[in-house]
């Protein structure tokens, strides 16, 4: 839903400002406007989502470990 979400509007701008690039004596504001929302689009989705891997919970809890072996030295 997301992916559909950002495709209309990247569709959207890029149309009004290759439209306005068109029509105006100075054209490079507006191709300017349209590449870079499409760059932006494509980076988008390429970059990879790390909310929950298994690395970061790995470390999370190796960090835990640690924490707790350390409490525990103090304790004694």
């Amino acid at each position: 839903m997301k992916f559909l979400i950002k495709l209309i509007l990247v569709s959207f701008i890029g149309m009004v400002a290759m439209f306005g690039a068109l029509g105006s004596e100075n054209e490079w504001p507006g191709l300017i406007v349209a590449i870079t929302v499409w760059v932006w689009f494509i980076y988008s989705l390429s970059k990879p989502k790390e909310y929950n891997s298994d690395r970061k919970i790995r470390e999370l809890e190796r960090r835990n470990e640690e924490l707790m072996r350390k409490l525990e030295q103090r304790g004694h």
